[in-house]
């Protein structure tokens, strides 16, 4: 498979980075580096071997041979061995179901506030898709220059039933689920779901087998939902708003008397407790600054009324914080870790065919006054 060549190699390139358990084990003394390989692979043997019920999930069967195929080939090619293998696929599910309550492991890396994207279907400039991605800026590199103009086939709104685009949601922690076969869900659904309904019904079918992320999904008769999918256990859908918009943020549920709500803030505190972390410390105040954010995010576009300027629309996602969404280099706490930035606003006004992208240049403190912009005709 061409796939398992170009991603075996794409890892080894990166293997210290991509491969190495060693950063997981910092403050974890207690912990051999053998010791949690050896779990890892276990992990991942038990997720391979359980296939899931095609009586049940009957568009998995060929999903699965693909997934075994994939990992096949990424052996028998010479490219990484078992237990590479093993942390390059199973890793994060790993330290999500298995490694706090195993070990004692904590996550690795900071948490990062992540992004967010609104639809807004009455602008006016009609219909109108922006997004903040943000990040830590670790080898940041801006993209080449957008062209003026390109042509109307190149235009991915042309080329696809529907759109799911989505933001960072996860947990430290999360109940292990009854179905840990890796399967590719968003791939899946991209063959067996046709428009808005279908692909929620498909996504929510098949929840167990993914999270770690909330999508805002529109097709283009533009029925839109937002789901929320923070943990493997749970799904929560929205759908836009009376005013005809609807949104996501990173690392956020909306609605935190919800039975997502509840679960998220109950392994926040399990997390917490578990660790003997203070209610008022770091990780605290990090889940109350992406609550903040989605505030700011939903108060804000309220503010705008019913058919928003698209000009006040981008000023609200590209204003310095705290006054707007762009993130300059914001540390949320002292001993966050990496800074994060908003890196890339892009926007795209969908029956216009217009494509605007803000970005970071090399010199970070620096953000574009006005965006680049492409037309597709």
């Amino acid at each position: 498979m061409a796939k398992a060549r170009e991603d075996g190699f794409r890892i080894r390139q990166n293997r210290m980075d991509a491969l190495s358990v060693r950063r997981v084990l910092v403050g974890h003394p207690w912990i051999s580096e053998r010791e949690l390989k050896e779990a890892i692979v276990e992990y991942h043997r038990e997720a391979m071997d359980r296939a899931p019920s095609f009586v049940r999930y009957p568009e998995a069967r060929p999903w699965v041979e693909r997934v075994r195929a994939y990992v096949k080939e990424l052996k028998t090619a010479g490219i990484l061995n078992d237990t590479e293998i093993a942390i390059a696929i199973s890793l994060g599910d790993f330290l999500l179901f298995r490694g706090a309550r195993q070990f004692g492991l904590k996550r690795p890396e900071p948490a990062v506030e992540k992004c967010r994207t609104a639809l807004l279907l009455e602008t006016d400039e009609g219909p109108f898709q922006i997004k903040n991605v943000d990040n830590p800026a670790i080898q940041w590199k801006p993209a080449p220059p957008l062209p003026a103009q390109l042509p109307m086939r190149e235009f991915w709104w042309e080329q696809c039933e529907w759109i799911a685009d989505g933001v960072g949601s996860g947990l430290h922690i999360d109940e292990e689920p009854e179905e840990i076969f890796p399967l590719p869900v968003l791939a899946m659904a991209s063959e067996h779901a046709h428009d808005t309904p279908a692909v929620v019904d498909f996504l929510r079918r098949y929840s167990a087998f993914w999270g770690a992320s909330n999508l805002l999904v529109y097709d283009h008769k533009y029925r839109m939902a937002a789901i929320e999918k923070c943990s493997r256990n749970h799904f929560e859908t929205y759908p836009p708003t009376l005013e005809k918009w609807g949104h996501i943020s990173g690392m956020v549920c909306r609605d935190g008397g919800s039975p997502l709500g509840r679960y998220q803030r109950e392994r926040r505190t399990e997390y917490r407790r578990l660790y003997g972390l203070p209610e008022d410390g770091v990780d605290e105040t990090f889940w109350k600054f992406c609550d903040a954010g989605e505030r700011m995010l939903v108060e804000g576009i309220r503010k705008l009324g019913r058919r928003p300027k698209v000009k006040d629309v981008m000023d609200l996602f590209w204003t310095p914080y705290p006054d707007g969404l762009c993130k300059g280099g914001y540390r949320f706490h002292p001993d966050q870790g990496d800074t994060e930035y908003t890196l890339v606003t892009y926007a795209v006004a969908l029956e216009q065919g217009i494509y605007y992208r803000w970005q970071r240049g090399r010199d970070l403190a620096v953000w574009p006054k006005q965006p680049e912009v492409c037309r597709f005709e």
